[in-house]
């Protein structure tokens, strides 16, 4: 900015204020990177803007002063300036008072257009800044923001202040670990977070309704673009504020909290937004959330099928499929208007699964299918929490695991291509099995290893030995199965099918796919000859060795495998049995 401006805005009026300080805006608006002005000229901008906002009868400039201090405060290195009292002036015209001011307020003109541009430098200047953070720990921000939550119903409140106060918010609560607890239970936030999520949903619900055909054929929750915005930040407010619960032993009011919620997330699984993007965040922090629910909760997501009774003279019942959510996890499901009838047989895209309406798992599922889709390393994160949560809801929960064993580990058919070689869940978690990325491996053969009941021979059937040895090796089952950590149903039948049984005898259990028969190689050989070839696979092991490459093992009494440094050593791992297998058979 030049000198002459500079001095104009020191000395000028209202209406020069605001024509500078929007050529500033439109020039810097698209710039995220720091504006480049020198430190002297930047300060001098900072007190000019502070001296009009603090000045009364300077309003008609202040949505404007905001809007520049906006882009100034993405510059991290000029926020030296901003002191208590600077930071309170900016969240006065936020909006965020005590309660007392709040009603004092109530019959006053508000510019929200002020309000929203406040809103907007608040979360820049707390996410640029930590003394920022703490400052607006102790002073009005966070009582401010919880009055203000509960006036969330008022229908002339505009979306965009819910927004940005659900986005303040979630900054706070991210980089103050501190205020979470006076959130939960001085200010009573969690109460106040989950009613804005079940009005949403709500509000959701019933524009969808009024934009069906006469109300009779069933559509699902839509949420619009900015009630997805909302819901979202709702959402990553919440996970701040559950991350330190105790999952195995909440308190009373926590287990309250957690049912209700549970219930709530259910409902926003079956959601979607008219934007694919904005359902997919949905769906994120919506499994996020979930991530930090009590394991032993997981249950609610799974509704009672209603089922009508007949006589034994009665023709079939048709099987009732829920197609949309309850509102809550204990609410009956509503037949004559949120299902479909099915009068075949059960089939494998059912929603119903052991009396259970399993539409939340599947989901789940899809949502995990959709992300192992999804390509480059930003997959490989985004893949973290829902590979985590279906390991806890598998462990946790066994209608949850049979159910979801039939959907990514049915039973062999075609053993013509490696596990990994495919499109459907189960080969792409081969896939991540052998993944150099550690955490991804493991939790993709843990969540396998437990769908197949922690059978090592089921594991290697589904998976084949050369995908799940990182897995054996890490738990020590090398050698075979041992007892199972977790007490699996014992119900078994051989499940195999007729194409499976057929060449059983013919799949290769290192690659887990049918090999025809070949002649041995060394068949016509010379037993000189055999001596010979025997020998040039010694020399290149060796050279292997030595350089490095590779490195010999033999398997342990542990069942790992431990660095040998002769040829002597493997000797004396020939010949070690393999242990009896536990929990052998194939099916629930």
């Amino acid at each position: 900015m030049e000198e002459s401006a500079l001095k104009l805005l020191e000395t000028g009026n209202n209406h020069d204020i605001v024509r500078l300080l929007r050529e500033f805006i439109a020039k810097y608006e698209k710039q995220f990177t720091p504006v480049g002005l020198n430190s002297q000229c930047c300060d001098r901008l900072w007190n000019v803007i502070f001296q009009r906002l603090g000045d009364p009868s300077a309003s008609s400039t202040h949505q404007t002063c905001l809007s520049a201090i906006r882009i100034l405060s993405r510059d991290k290195s000029s926020l030296h300036v901003i002191n208590k009292n600077r930071l309170a002036g900016i969240v006065r015209l936020a909006g965020l008072v005590s309660e007392e001011e709040a009603l004092e307020r109530l019959n006053q003109q508000i510019n929200y257009d002020v309000v929203i541009e406040a809103q907007k430098c608040l979360s820049n200047l707390v996410y640029n800044s930590s003394s920022i953070q703490r400052m607006c720990c102790i002073n009005s921000c966070v009582p401010g923001l919880m009055c203000r939550l509960k006036t969330f119903r008022d229908p002339e409140l505009p979306h965009l202040v819910k927004y940005f106060d659900m986005r303040l918010l979630f900054l706070l609560t991210a980089f103050c670990a501190d205020i979470r607890p006076r959130l939960r239970t001085e200010y009573h936030g969690l109460t106040y977070l989950i009613e804005i999520l079940d009005l949403s949903l709500k509000t959701a619900q019933e524009e969808s309704e009024i934009q069906s055909i006469n109300g009779y054929i069933p559509c699902p929750v839509i949420f619009s673009d900015e009630q997805a915005d909302l819901v979202n930040e709702v959402l990553k407010v919440l996970y701040n504020l559950v991350l330190h619960i105790d999952k195995t032993n909440p308190d009373e009011e926590e287990d309250s909290h957690c049912l209700r919620l549970i219930s709530i997330l259910r409902s926003l699984l079956l959601a979607s937004c008219r934007c694919p993007e904005k359902t997919d965040s949905l769906h994120s922090n919506t499994v996020n959330l979930l991530l930090v629910m009590p394991p032993y909760m997981y249950q609610e997501l799974l509704l009672s099928m209603p089922h009508a009774t007949s006589g034994p003279s009665s023709p079939p019942v048709p099987t009732v499929v829920t197609t949309q959510p309850s509102a809550g996890a204990t609410a009956l499901v509503e037949a004559a208007y949120f299902t479909e009838v099915d009068d075949s047989p059960q089939l494998d895209n059912s929603c119903e699964y052991d009396g259970k309406d399993m539409t939340a798992v599947i989901k789940l599922l899809d949502f995990l299918d959709s992300r192992l889709k999804a390509p480059g390393q930003s997959s490989n994160k985004s893949l973290m929490p829902i590979l985590t949560l279906m390991v806890e809801m598998v462990q946790a929960n066994r209608t949850i695991r049979k159910f979801v064993r039939l959907r990514v580990l049915p039973p062999l058919r075609d053993v013509s291509k490696r596990p990994e070689e495919g499109s459907t869940i189960r080969n792409k978690l081969c896939t991540l099995m052998t993944s150099p990325i550690h955490d991804l491996k493991h939790l993709s053969a843990n969540f396998l290893f437990i769908l197949c009941k922690e059978s090592v021979d089921r594991l290697i059937k589904y998976t084949g030995y050369g995908n799940a040895a990182g897995l054996l090796a890490s738990r020590g089952l090398m050698l075979g199965g041992s007892k199972p950590s977790v007490d699996y149903s014992s119900e078994s039948e051989d499940s195999d099918t007729e194409e499976y049984e057929r060449v059983r005898e013919m799949v290769n259990p290192v690659t887990g796919r049918y090999e025809p028969p070949r002649p041995s190689p060394l068949e016509g050989m010379t037993d000189e000859q055999k001596e010979h070839e025997a020998m040039k696979l010694v020399n290149v092991l060796d050279k292997l060795t030595r350089n490095n490459i590779i490195q010999p093992c033999r398997i342990g009494d542990d069942g790992k495998p431990h660095p040998v440094e002769s040829v002597i050593e493997l000797q004396e791992g020939i010949g070690v049995m393999k242990p009896p297998n536990h929990n052998n058979d194939d099916s629930e």
